[in-house]
């Protein structure tokens, strides 16, 4: 598994902006929800950190979705930080931070927390931007896809230690991924459309190529 998901020098499953567009319908409407994603992005580094791995929570097959996922994404942001700046938004309200069917669908205030964001600033989460440009000036593109495909094989490896500074590493990437999900889902909110795009196809998306 040593290439488990290919990369791509360049931005090349997102060229323009419909592709982000169907990228983040599929991302946050079709493939699963923001809170669903936080709860995957969880079982995998639990996963991770696992001397065994016994998949109680995501079996292999599902791991191997995801992965392919969260690439696609990582590739999105990137086109987002590059070619877009949508204006920042100083005072947020629902509207702003709740995808529209999320709040027909949760309309109690104790419900609707559990959507917010949780790791991102309040300057981050009044402007996204401001995170996606320290996200991608750390590192590059493909250095952090090839970062999440590294993760994504060592949840399927037996690990027989892990040093404290590799778990605080593993923390530290994992949080960076958090923030990146919610991010993009914010942009996503205030400035997509959530109908499904024209010409939308699941099965015919410009995916990074799996194996």
């Amino acid at each position: 598994m040593y290439h488990y998901l290919n990369t791509f020098e360049k931005d090349r499953v997102c060229e323009d902006l419909d592709d982000c567009r169907r990228g983040l319908y599929r991302f946050f409407c079709d493939y699963s929800t923001l809170r669903i994603w936080k709860s995957d992005l969880s079982a995998i580094f639990e996963q991770v950190l696992e001397d065994n791995p016994s998949f109680r929570k995501r079996s292999p097959k599902s791991i191997i979705n995801q992965g392919g996922e969260f690439l696609h994404l990582i590739y999105i942001g990137f086109y987002l930080f590059q070619n877009t700046h949508f204006p920042s938004c100083p005072n947020p309200t629902w509207k702003d931070l709740i995808l529209k069917h999320t709040r027909k669908r949760t309309p109690s205030l104790v419900e609707r927390i559990c959507t917010l964001p949780q790791y991102l600033s309040s300057k981050e989460i009044q402007d996204p931007y401001l995170f996606l440009k320290d996200f991608y000036y750390r590192r590059q593109c493909p250095d952090w896809a090839s970062r999440w495909n590294q993760l994504i094989e060592q949840s399927f490896s037996s690990l027989t230690f892990l040093e404290p500074e590799d778990i605080i590493m593993l923390q530290t990437d994992f949080n960076d991924f958090y923030k990146l999900l919610e991010a993009t889902y914010l942009i996503y909110v205030r400035h997509f459309t959530t109908e499904m795009p024209d010409g939308y196809d699941s099965y015919n998306l410009n995916f990074p190529v799996m194996f």
